[in-house]
Order: structure tokens, then C-alpha cells, then sequence
């Protein structure tokens, strides 16, 4: 069934029922059904141009959820911004985007020539609205538009069909036998995990508690709200269960009520999983594997503790997997225990690929023997039946959850003033990537203590790319290494920093 069609049912159903609570706000299914149509009301009445992208900015707010479906029932795709991403980074993606209109949750300053007002002004515009079911994103059309890290140094944008998102939520909730009670989002909605948690809540009649960047900062906060919180379906990256595992209060008697653990975004550490079965023996810990551009996941793999004890890593699908492939360059099967190019098939692969990059959508989105498919630059391999992934075949990594290009943190430090040439190195333990080197030559010569320029060159780069692409360390060279082609040696300096 359509995704906003599920929504309408449970809130004609159960219209007093909590949909959606964040830092003592909610709103109930009614509230929500009943604002989003009063959002779409007044987006209809400035008519705008068909079918443009509407950005949304705020923060895990009940009002953003009103302002994604409002934008949709109106006929538009959405691009959530949330209030962590740089000015800059904004800026472009409004302009890349060709939005037409920006809704806001929290105070926007970012100087833009496209029009923008408030969620609360448009309800209150379009208030006592009924739904308009001619005008939804149906079939097809872009449902929502997530920018990812790009190799051009700007961001894409990954655009997901309602079919896409229909076809994700039916096989997520079928695959994984989610059952009904409150879902965690601890994702921000510019991150597309978030999708995983937001809508098989929303069209299930589940409620969704989100948890906010101020809480997820301050343990003290972060482990009371969790405490208050009867979450029965637990959804992150890994790295953020990793830091609640540093908390040993955090265990099933703090959340008696949680029985699955939905992962996905970067390698789930075995470690991690080994110590979430001995704190939740009753909960299911399950594996999910996909990108952006297949709708967030494709395959799920239920950690057991028979796994734990028989692989150091673990599968990301089962061999006989329809919708994940391991196969040559030239798009061929390979030997069971052979390395090949993860590709993805199947109902969730973007239908329109990247928004305004067509050259970019045809490397990595092809037919396939009649079949669109989506090459997703990962490495695999098949052992006992299961599907284990082997890294990168290019510069694209993931950290902590997040993925990004290698080449586009480069390209932004080398637009520092201080910098004449960059190489980022990945610093791996095993397969997963764990922080990030920058090496820099500068154009003058050092003459302070490295920290300060460090501090100075970091200070700068948090204006361009968020946080979590900053690399950790800096180190400071007279000159790159290069190879016999005059290419930058990047494997001698791999060899180099490790020495």
C-alpha cells in the first residue's frame, strides 16, 4: 500500500494516538494528518513550480514530520537539512537543488533569495484544510532528495521515488518482523538511517521517540530520556551503540521493553554485537547492509550467538540474496570466496539516481539484462552462504555511520588559504574505518607549534564540511610523495604514516 495512504489509515484509526515525541513535544496521529494537510493547503496556494523540491530545515521537531508530509501531499519532494549541516553546505544544496521554498523548525539566518517561512505560519495559513489525495507524490515521483558526500567536492543528491520508499517499508517491516511499540530515530532526517525509523513507525501506527544532538552531547540527558523511554525497536549506526555500551547501567533493566536492534550505515564491530546479546539476551540484533541510493537498506542478517562464535566478521546477507550481487567489473558472477563489486537490485534502486547529474547517475546506476541496478562501490565476497563485505573499491569510506568521499574532504581543505595540497588517508582497524589523517603541505613554512595551525586550519573547515569529515589528526609535509607517473603516491604515504 502507498506509504501516505498507510498514514492516513492509522490516523483515521487511532487519531488521539502519540505519532511522534522529541524533547517534550509530541503530536498525535490526528494532529499530524490534520497539519500536514493544512501545510499542503498553503504550499498549493503560492503555486510554485510543479513537482520543485521544498527544503526543510530544522531539527527533530514534531513540525518537521508535518512539514515532510505536507510538502509531499502538495505535490513535492522534500530535502530535510538539519541544523548540524555548515551554513555553506546549505547554501549550495538550495542552490544546486533548485528549491523552490524553504520550511523552517528553528531559526534560519543562511542569506538566500528563496522565499521561507515558518511550519507553524503555514498551518496556521491553511488551516481547517481537508486532504487533496490528486496532488500527493505517488508512483514514480521523488518523495524525498538526500545529498550525500560527492567526488566533485560538492555534495549529490539522492532522490528516492515514493515507489522506492513504499517498496523499503513493506520488505523492512516483512524482513525484519517489526513489531508495534516506540521506535528510537537517533539519526537526523538529513541522514538517510533516519528513513529506516520514520516511516515503518509512522505507517504502522507505532510512535516514534527521537532523541536530540543536545541529548545525544550530554549523557546525563542522553541515558534519562533513554531510561523514560519504553523503546521496544532500537535504530542507529553502530558507533552510537558503542557509546552507550560505555555506560554499564545501559542493559535491559534500564530498557526492559527492547527486543530489536536495527543496524546500519558502517560495519557493525563484533564486539559491539557480542556485548548488545549479553545486555539484551532477549533482543534480536540485526545486521542491514545498503546505500542512499537503494533506500537505505537491502539486506538484514539476524545476529546470532552461533554467528558470534563462528565468524571474527559478520554477514551482511545471505548468499542467495535477490536484491544484493557480487559480480565482476564487467558485471559477471564470481567464485564463491572471490572478491567482486557489490550490486544492488531490485524495487528500491532511485529511479531518477542523482538530481542534476546525469553523468555522475550513469557510472553507478545501469541495465542490467533489462534491470536497473545500482553499483555501490563496495567490495564483497560469498563463504557458507553468507554475503561479508571487504571495503571500498574507490575513495568513498564510511565513519562512524556517515559516508563520504575522500577526495571532496581534500578538495575543501585545499581551498583553506594556508594549504597548498592535501592528501586524507582512512585509518583502519581491519576492515572498518576508524578516523581520518589529514597529510598537508602548507604555503609557507610552519613557524608556529603545529596544534595552533591545527586549531586554525580545523576552526576554517567547520565552516565548509560538517564535523564528523573533519579529519582527526594533521600532519604537516614539505611535499607529497609521488609515484613514477607524477600521481600522488598515496600508498607510500599509507606506508609512511604507519612507521
Amino acid at each position: 500500500m502507498k506509504v501516505l495512504q498507510q498514514i492516513a489509515q492509522m490516523a483515521a484509526a487511532s487519531p488521539e494516538k502519540i505519532a511522534y515525541r522529541s524533547d517534550g513535544k509530541s503530536i498525535s496521529y490526528g494532529e499530524l494528518w490534520q497539519q500536514s494537510n493544512e501545510v499542503a493547503a498553503a504550499i498549493k496556494a503560492m503555486k510554485l513550480p510543479r513537482k520543485s523540491p521544498i527544503a526543510i530545515y530544522g531539527h527533530m521537531s514534531p513540525l518537521q514530520i508535518v512539514s515532510f508530509l505536507g510538502a509531499v501531499k502538495a505535490g513535492h519532494p522534500y530535502i530535510p537539512l538539519d541544523i548540524s549541516i555548515p551554513d555553506e553546505r546549505i547554501a549550495h544544496i538550495i542552490e544546486a537543488s533548485k528549491s523552490s521554498f524553504i520550511i523552517t523548525t528553528e531559526q534560519f539566518e543562511i542569506q538566500t533569495a528563496i522565499p521561507s517561512k515558518t511550519a507553524s505560519m503555514l498551518i496556521s495559513e491553511g488551516n481547517g484544510a481537508e486532504e487533496e489525495p490528486a496532488t500527493w507524490v505517488r508512483g514514480d515521483q521523488v518523495f524525498y532528495i538526500i545529498y550525500t558526500s560527492g567526488s566533485t567536492g560538492k555534495p549529490k543528491g539522492v532522490q528516492i521515488s515514493e515507489s522506492n520508499l513504499g517498496h523499503f517499508v513493506d520488505w523492512l517491516d516483512e524482513e525484519c518482523s517489526l513489531p508495534d511499540g516506540v521506535y528510537l530515530n537517533q539519526a537526523p532526517y538529513s541522514f538517510d538511517l533516519s528513513v529506516m525509523d520514520l516511516y515503518p513507525a509512522l505507517t504502522g501506527g507505532r510512535e516514534l521517540q527521537a532523541i536530540t544532538k543536545k541529548q545525544i552531547e550530554n549523557a546525563s540527558l542522553l541515558f534519562e530520556e533513554l531510561g523514560q523511554s519504553p523503546i521496544a525497536v532500537w535504530t542507529s549506526t553502530p558507533s552510537f551503540a558503542k557509546i552507550c555500551l560505555m555506560n554499564p547501567e545501559w542493559n535491559e533493566k534500564q530498557l526492559p521493553q527492547l527486543n530489536t536492534f536495527l543496524f546500519c550505515g558502517e560495519v557493525l564491530p563484533h564486539q559491539v554485537a557480542t556485548e548488545l546479546k549479553v545486555r539484551f539476551p532477549k533482543a534480536k540484533v540485526i545486521n542491514l547492509y545498503g546505500p542512499t541510493e537503494t533506500t537505505v537498506a537491502v539486506t538484514a542478517v539476524d545476529v546470532t550467538s552461533e554467528m558470534l562464535a563462528k565468524y571474527e566478521q559478520l554477514p551482511i546477507a545471505k548468499a542467495d540474496s535477490t536484491a544484493l550481487r557480487i559480480l565482476s567489473d564487467e558485471l559477471n558472477p564470481v567464485a564463491e570466496g572471490e572478491k567482486g563489486e557489490l550490486v544492488i537490485f531490485g524495487p528500491t534502486v532511485s529511479t531518477e539516481g542523482y538530481m542534476y547529474a546525469e553523468e555522475q547517475s550513469a557510472k553507478v546506476f545501469k541495465l542490467h539484462n533489462g534491470e536497473r541496478i545500482y553499483k555501490a562501490g563496495d567490495l564483497g565476497y560469498v563463504k557458507d552462504g553468507y554475503i561479508f563485505y571487504a571495503g571500498r573499491s574507490d575513495f568513498q569510506i564510511k565513519l562512524h555511520g556517515y559516508r563520504m568521499e575522500i577526495e571532496e574532504i581534500e578538495k575543501q581543505i585545499e581551498i583553506l588559504p594556508e594549504v597548498r595540497s592535501c592528501i586524507v588517508h582512512p585509518v583502519k582497524d581491519g576492515e572498518e574505518v576508524v578516523s581520518l589523517t589529514a597529510c598537508i603541505v602548507l604555503k609557507d613554512e610552519l613557524t608556529e607549534k603545529p596544534f595552533k595551525m591545527t586549531k586554525h586550519l580545523k576552526t576554517q573547515l567547520l565552516q565548509l564540511i560538517p564535523n564528523y569529515m573533519v579529519p582527526k589528526k594533521f600532519m604537516y609535509l614539505d611535499e607529497l610523495p609521488l609515484n613514477m607517473n607524477g600521481k600522488v603516491d598515496r600508498k607510500r604515504l599509507a606506508v609512511e604514516l604507519v612507521q
